[in-house]
């Protein structure tokens, strides 16, 4: 496939360059002409030099072009992408482990909450402040941030503000 997107190119390439690009064998450079992936570009002597993908190895890429492994992790990434709900549920259940050796329970620390959910959810420390202020803002009462003391490069700072403590119901 690779020598199919190195070809789509309306002057063509060589058919040397072709094999080098994509690493194909005499035999498997054969196969994409046959099939008319690849089409000859005739020069001014009629002899065929040059080769471009044609329209339907254009197709034939595109609807290959999820089986290649970084296009298919990429795919998953994506299919992955934290949900708010999600975040929720992980952030409550670890807020629920915490709050029961927390000595000053209801409340837990934020610098503590961010570990355990960073580290569940594999998500940086920006991604856990932004996801969290978010649910304070769109449900205060599910999430309650408090301010307390401690130091402010732990905690969580807002327009509002640094908070060092959470609630979570």
């Amino acid at each position: 496939m690779l020598a199919l997107v190195f070809a789509d190119t309306p002057k063509g390439v060589s058919e040397k360059m072709v094999k080098k690009a994509g690493r194909l064998t005499e035999k498997e450079f054969k196969e994409l002409v046959k099939k008319g992936y690849l089409e000859p570009i005739e020069g001014r002597t009629k002899i065929v030099k040059k080769y471009r993908t044609s329209e339907s190895g254009r197709v034939y890429c595109m609807e290959n072009v999820w089986s290649l492994p970084v296009l298919k992790y990429t795919r998953l990434k994506e299919a992955e992408q934290l949900s708010p709900e999600r975040f929720f549920e992980t952030l409550r259940l670890k807020y629920n482990d915490l709050v029961k050796a927390s000595p000053i329970a209801p409340y837990v620390k934020i610098a503590d909450l961010r570990i355990k959910v960073s580290g569940e959810l594999n998500i940086t420390d920006d991604e856990f402040n932004r996801m969290i202020i978010e649910l304070n803002s769109s449900n205060p009462y599910a999430v309650q941030l408090h301010a307390g003391s401690g130091e402010s490069d732990n905690g969580l700072k807002t327009a509002r503000g640094v908070y060092h403590y959470a609630i979570i119901k």
